[in-house]
């Protein structure tokens, strides 16, 4: 047997009522030909078998090939040539049934909506619903002649003709109703496979999000932290140049700490720890200018405030002061830096000063891939830009300028916590 014979059995239910809709008007009928029997004196086995065999052939045909018609287009199958041979015995059957017995004109209300349900086509179903009423019209004409009631004609045409008036009109009707559900049904269809597609755009950007997340992590941390390792690699290679042994071995022991500050950091960016450490953000940016001062030989000094800020915002102030620092130590050529945070009215300012170069100094010691001249430090591809839209993220701005005097000024405001700032204090 061929798949698209198979029957399902929940979708082959409505031959239910197909087969109980033939049956009640079958047996209808019969109990009208039992009448028109009964007004007859004497009925012959011929009469008999004129006023039953069209129902018996009627009912047997459907058995036959009416059934796997219905159960096709209740399957939505194509339609197949047996199909159109059913609909074509039917026609014939419903017309011999009302030559026979003029009463039989009311097989018309099971054949009508058969023919409707089988054909898919609306100008095909017209046209079979023509040919049926073609044929109970040349049936009643042969009925009635046969009778000897002409005058019964043209009540049998009306009757014929509303008969066909009426099924094309609710064929129309239904067939109106079931494109307007296909429509509907294609229309969820789109709508199903629109949010499959923003599903899929909304992990994608967030999984880009997350990368670039990660990005700034990894410049934040491991990269400034390699940076750090790179200078003073080159530090303990002058110095043992110059036969400076002792300064050669304090260079080396500060690239063992440097490096086991990096697999820390490695450590805890893939643990997703807080980058805070222990003693909140004053004790993590105090730690972040004590390794500069260690590295560098540089002057840093911080004064810094306690302020209401959430997790997100402490981080995003760290890697401020990270990448400020960084940018002191790389392009500045400073001797002094100080790291300042405080509050400024609903809003938590840091600033980072040197004594340096100025930004446009630092500007011109960067090539087009973000390398510093003088250093042999790797590009880091995010830096200030990176900076500037982690802090726009947390609905701050950022600021790079000159400082009155000389030297950068770099500032970063960030919103303290909703709580604060409508309260109006700590």
């Amino acid at each position: 047997m061929r798949a698209e014979d198979r029957i399902d059995t929940g979708r082959s239910r409505p031959l239910r009522w197909w087969d109980a809709g033939v049956a009640a008007t079958v047996a209808v009928m019969a109990g009208i030909g039992i009448v028109e029997l009964l007004d007859e004196r004497a009925a012959s086995a011929f009469e008999m078998l004129s006023v039953f065999g069209p129902l018996a052939l009627l009912l047997a045909w459907y058995l036959l090939l009416g059934r796997t018609a219905l159960r096709r287009a209740t399957l939505e199958l194509p339609l197949r040539p047996v199909d159109l041979c059913y609909l074509g015995g039917l026609v014939l059957m419903v017309g011999l049934a009302a030559a026979a017995v003029p009463s039989y004109a009311t097989l018309q209300a099971i054949a009508y909506p058969m023919i409707w349900t089988i054909v898919a086509r609306y100008r095909d179903a017209v046209i079979w619903s023509a040919a049926l009423a073609l044929a109970v019209g040349v049936g009643f004409v042969g009925g009635f002649s046969k009778a000897g009631r002409i005058e019964g004609l043209g009540e049998a045409t009306a009757v014929v003709l509303l008969s066909f008036a009426f099924a094309v009109v609710m064929g129309t009707w239904i067939t109106r109703i079931f494109a307007q559900g296909e429509r509907y049904r294609e229309l969820a269809e789109q709508l199903r496979r629109s949010q499959e597609e923003v599903a899929a755009l909304s992990q994608e950007a967030g999984a880009a999000a997350e990368r670039e997340r990660l990005s700034r992590e990894l410049h934040d941390t491991l990269t400034q932290t390699l940076t750090g390792l790179l200078m003073l690699g080159e530090q303990a290679d002058r110095a043992l140049a110059a036969g400076d042994v002792e300064r050669a071995r304090e260079r080396m022991g500060r690239v063992q700490a440097a490096s086991r500050a990096a697999v820390e950091e490695a450590r805890a960016l893939v643990a997703a720890t807080h980058p805070l450490g222990d003693g909140g953000l004053e004790q993590a940016i105090e730690r972040v200018a004590a390794g500069l001062r260690e590295d560098a030989e540089l002057s840093v000094r911080c004064e810094l405030e306690p302020l209401p800020l959430d997790r997100e915002r402490q981080v995003v102030v760290l890697r401020a002061v990270q990448e400020g620092l960084s940018n002191v130590r790389r392009h500045a050529r400073a001797e002094e830096a100080v790291v300042s945070l405080r509050r400024d009215g609903s809003d938590a300012l840091l600033t980072i000063e040197d004594d340096g170069a100025g930004p446009q100094a630092a500007a011109q010691g960067q090539d087009a891939s973000g390398r510093s001249d003088g250093s042999s430090a790797p590009p880091t591809g995010f830096g200030l830009d990176g900076l500037r839209d982690r802090v726009r993220l947390v609905g701050g701005e950022m600021r790079f300028e000159p400082r009155e005097g000389g030297g950068s000024r770099l500032s970063v405001r960030v919103p303290l916590a909703a709580a604060v700032r409508e309260g109006g204090g700590e």
